[in-house]
């Protein structure tokens, strides 16, 4: 196996988990909904540790509940699309589910954070579309 990508992989791993540790610390993502400054919210987490691990951290805890009805339908066919994870390289046996990037926080404040992401991903892509090829 080979060495660079296992650490590859630690290191990738352990900047998830600091992203969602971000989420949590000091109840950052409960008193940003609290005081209706998500979107404020979404922006510095973003910028902190980007948006891939975002989608992570979100969409395995949308997962993890998926039996959950407080989430809403889109918000989980948007995280049953996100790649989970990968398996840590050389991995043999039963599919592994990262329980660890989930946030222990209301489903319904979870759900407005992925509605914010989503959104702002949506905008993305019209942009990427709108733009002229140089």
């Amino acid at each position: 196996m080979n060495d660079e990508l296992v650490q590859k992989w630690r290191e990738e791993f352990r900047a998830i988990l600091d992203c969602k540790n971000a989420f949590m610390e000091n109840l950052a993502l409960s008193q940003s909904y609290h005081d209706r400054r998500l979107p404020e919210f979404l922006k510095t987490i973003i910028e902190a540790h980007g948006q891939e691990r975002v989608r992570q951290v979100l969409a395995a805890t949308i997962n993890h509940a998926s039996w959950d009805g407080r989430y809403y339908r889109p918000v989980k066919e948007w995280a049953a699309q996100v790649e989970p994870y990968p398996q840590y390289p050389g991995h043999q046996g039963e599919t592994r589910h990262f329980h660890e990037f989930c946030l222990n926080d209301h489903p319904v404040i979870v759900n407005d954070m992925a509605r914010l992401l989503m959104m702002q991903e949506r905008e993305l892509s019209h942009t990427a579309r709108k733009e002229p090829e140089r």
